[in-house]
């Protein structure tokens, strides 16, 4: 079985799992650009951000915070 490379959403969704609770976006941001070793630079930040905001995993709660819905998570009950 070959198995696939992680998205930035799919690395969302482990670090969330990991906290369970929800977190600020520019620490998920950070820690998600971190775990892929790429830097830190808004221009590397914008990008990740944008592709979360497509992941149906992931739920904007307000005030800068995002949380998992565990509901739409496969394998995590």
């Amino acid at each position: 079985m070959v198995s696939r490379k992680k998205t930035e959403a799919d690395l969302a969704v482990e670090i969330l799992l990991e906290n369970q609770e929800s977190m600020f976006y520019e620490a998920l941001l950070k820690e998600i650009a971190a775990r892929m070793g790429r830097d830190q630079k808004i221009s590397t930040l914008v990008p990740i951000f944008s592709r979360l905001n497509l992941d149906h995993r992931l739920q904007y709660q307000g005030d800068g915070f995002w949380y998992l819905d565990p509901k739409r998570v496969k394998g995590k009950d």
